[in-house]
């Protein structure tokens, strides 16, 4: 992947969805944002790390993008659904796995 051209904003329309892993008032907030592409399909990113270790220990030696105003890139979906499914289960296998285990 062309990381300047893919990602320039030009890409971009500007529209975009919040989405979160709200399961019930038990579950911690988590939140990140689907980005609409010029071609109709979001790029999902999550910017919430609790600190630069977090990052660093869930994406240090693996091939990522990072913006500083979006976030780390998790994927690029077709719908609003397929936003949510990916991002909640990115942080039930990735994040809450990391975080449980630095408790």
């Amino acid at each position: 992947m062309n990381e300047a051209g893919y990602f320039d904003n030009v890409n971009y329309t500007g529209r975009h969805l919040h989405i979160d892993n709200y399961k019930d008032q038990f579950t911690p907030f988590i939140e990140a944002i689907a980005w609409e592409r010029q071609d109709k399909t979001m790029d999902v990113f999550f910017d919430d790390f609790k600190d630069d270790k977090e990052l660093k220990a869930l994406y240090g030696d693996k091939e990522y993008y990072y913006d500083d105003f979006m976030g780390v890139f998790l994927g690029n979906v077709k719908t609003d659904k397929e936003a949510y499914e990916l991002f909640r289960d990115w942080v039930n296998m990735l994040l809450y796995t990391y975080r449980d285990k630095t408790k």
